[in-house]
């Protein structure tokens, strides 16, 4: 059994602040709220992403995409 490291999952954060993120977001701006959900200031941004990543790859609600690379723009994309 291993200890958990904050009072919330890196992967519930994420789906937590995906929902309060408004439809344009920016990938560290994103991470930063993670981070502050977690309470984990040096948790990496990759594993954030990559939490994010799986969420959108296990539910319909949250579906996002890149909208600029450059700048880390992210779109929310409707749910159909």
């Amino acid at each position: 059994m291993t200890r958990q490291k904050s009072p919330v999952t890196v992967r519930k954060a994420v789906e937590i602040v995906f929902d309060t993120m408004p439809e344009h977001f920016y990938a560290p701006f994103f991470c930063m709220a993670v981070k502050q959900k977690c309470n984990r200031p040096i948790l990496m941004d990759g594993t954030i992403l990559r939490r994010l990543r799986e969420a959108r790859a296990d539910s319909m609600a949250y579906q996002y995409r890149c909208v600029d690379p450059k700048i880390s723009l992210y779109r929310k994309t409707p749910v159909q």
